[in-house]
């Protein structure tokens, strides 16, 4: 059985300080915040290595399929080097409703040499589910096997009668790079996400947690909420056995 590892995140030394002091095992640097993280870097590089902890990346939440986008998430995957993020994760979209061929076609050129770029330093491109059904993937992870999969809890509630989650996990067990945990009551559209704390929502978490443990593979999990409730969301967990 796998082992599963805890983080939140973080865009500067402030949040890194805080995952260390809380018994949290990597944090997750959210390159939306790219420029504070640039100035922060030293420090946060030298708290990570006196805590023990490692890190996984979120990058610019924009379109590989838009150029000036794809620059962004591309020089931000190029500074993430300097960090050896385990993961990058990023939003590929492909809804069928908001996607052609062409369109595709594009998408996985470009994430493919996203993928090659986080390679040449070891780290691994994760493609995030927003509003996608597990068969939506199919078509990425099929076409590129160096890609892995960010299975997103909070967002498989909604758009759907039953969480997606472990759609996702049971269709491609050995592609779950990364997972992002939070809590929703559902919706009709993505846009209705809240990223409520665990236990202010409606989600089951025992029999999602139960299979991610069974992998083989060791999994990253990020509380996707401000620090402070992610800290009670990891207490929330382990006063329910789910650690």
């Amino acid at each position: 059985m796998g082992k599963l590892n805890f983080g939140g995140q973080a865009a500067g030394l402030d949040g890194v300080a805080f995952l260390a002091g809380h018994g949290f095992d990597f944090a997750d640097l959210n390159l939306n915040e790219i420029d504070k993280v640039r100035r922060e870097q030293r420090q946060i590089l030298k708290a990570a290595r006196k805590a023990g902890m490692f890190f996984v990346a979120h990058g610019p939440d924009l379109r590989v399929d838009d150029p000036e986008g794809l620059a962004r998430i591309a020089a931000a995957v190029r500074y993430a080097a300097v960090f050896k993020p385990r993961t990058i994760t990023i939003h590929p979209i492909l809804v069928p409703e908001s996607n052609t061929p062409e369109s595709i076609e594009v998408k996985l050129r470009e994430i493919g040499r996203l993928q090659e770029l986080a390679g040449s330093y070891g780290s691994r491109i994760a493609c995030e589910n927003t509003a996608e059904e597990a068969a939506d993937m199919q078509v990425l992870l099929r076409a590129l096997p160096e890609v892995m999969l960010t299975v997103d809890i909070g967002h498989s509630e909604l758009l759907s009668v039953k969480n997606k989650s472990l759609d996702f996990i049971n269709s491609y067990p050995d592609r779950i790079g990364h997972v992002h945990i939070h809590d929703n009551v559902g919706g009709d559209t993505y846009y209705e996400d809240l990223h409520l704390p665990l236990g202010e929502g409606r989600i089951d978490f025992a029999p999602i947690i139960k299979v991610l443990k069974a992998l083989s593979q060791e999994v990253t999990i990020t509380f996707e909420m401000p620090r402070q409730k992610a800290y009670e969301g990891l207490l929330w967990l382990r006063d329910r056995g789910l650690t």
